[in-house]
């Protein structure tokens, strides 16, 4: 599946099982937006732009709404014990908002240290070199065998899809289908329609 940051509205003409909704502090959406239509899921802008009273109101705003997938808990980029932290910090008002809880995965982190039980979905993040490594593809296989989703952000190309597809994610995200929509979107949603491709 791939998770585009756009709205219900933006994503309705591409519409397909595979196809869902990215919200993030920078933008979330709403139940008269028609999100509780979607299978969706929420970011913690981490990555670009951190912001602890966005990503509580962000909490707030979609407190028990149906449909999402997970909703990440805040971490940072590349620094596996510091996540580790944040997660213990905001666990309790994640709990809070009735929703899937992801744990980042990050540089070093190892599967003895994710705490399984209190998650529902791994999302796969990290520097790029962790991510395609054996490190990040551990943690993956231990949380599929544990059944939870997972999720690998920043997929940008056809070959990192593959690689994301082999390991077991069940969804992906990238920047690339939110900025050149019209182009990326339905070729990859077609791509995701044939048959498993093995790692070129």
């Amino acid at each position: 599946m791939i998770l585009v940051h756009a709205s219900p509205k933006t994503l309705a003409p591409y519409r397909t099982e595979n196809l869902g909704v990215l919200s993030s502090p920078r933008r979330f959406y709403k139940q008269r937006e028609g999100i509780e239509t979607w299978r969706w899921a929420a970011d913690n802008d981490a990555f670009s732009q951190w912001d602890d009273d966005r990503y509580r109101r962000m909490l707030d705003g979609i407190w028990g709404l149906k449909g999402c997938l997970f909703v990440t808990a805040p971490d940072v980029v590349g620094d596996s014990q510091r996540t580790l932290e944040q997660f213990e910090e905001w666990y309790d008002d994640l709990i809070a908002v009735l929703q899937p809880i992801a744990l980042v995965g990050q540089d070093g982190m190892e599967p003895d240290q994710v705490p399984w039980e209190r998650i529902d979905a791994f999302f796969v993040g990290g520097t790029t070199e962790w991510k395609m490594g054996p490190g990040s593809a551990r943690l993956i296989r231990e949380a599929k065998d544990r059944d939870k989703w997972v999720h690998m952000g920043r997929v940008n190309s056809y070959e990192r899809t593959r690689y994301a597809q082999w390991l077991g994610c069940d969804s992906i995200d990238g920047t690339q289908f939110s900025w050149f929509r019209d182009t990326k979107l339905p070729a990859y949603l077609n791509a995701l329609r044939q048959l498993p491709l093995e790692v070129a």
